[in-house]
């Protein structure tokens, strides 16, 4: 996997993310939208590194949301490879809206064979479904 360190060493995206109404609880942005909005900037800078048949996974994720922002607002998310090791991308991510800084977070993403992860979740469904 050193092509993906070659590939993903200290990259990072910047997106901007509209907040709906939906995506709201009492008119604030809620913790599991913006989480949501961290972990797809996440996806989108490790997939643009990627190979057809692989994808990664998200093994672990930490968010701090620091500060309440309104719906009908924008959040914008930067997401940075802090390391990559073997298969494993880790990602250090900010948000912040029009007033500052709103949130701080990291993920771990297993970069997996689409075959394996097809594999395993067959394997997996077939023992839930015997057990129904």
């Amino acid at each position: 996997m050193t092509d993906l360190k070659d590939r993903l060493d200290s990259k990072s995206l910047t997106l901007q993310w509209d907040v709906a109404r939906g995506d709201s609880f009492n008119g604030l942005l809620s913790t599991a939208t913006l989480t949501r909005f961290m972990l797809d900037t996440s996806w989108r800078l490790v997939s643009e590194a990627l190979h057809e048949g692989v994808t990664s996974v998200t093994a672990m994720v930490q968010v701090s949301h620091e500060q309440p922002t309104p719906a009908g607002e924008t959040v914008t998310v930067e997401a940075r490879v802090t390391e990559v090791e073997d298969n494993i991308v880790r990602i250090a991510f900010k948000a912040v809206d029009e007033t500052g800084v709103i949130a701080h977070g990291f993920n771990e993403r297993h970069v997996v064979s689409m075959t394996d992860l097809e594999r395993l979740t067959e394997a997996r469904a077939s023992v839930l479904k015997g057990r129904l």
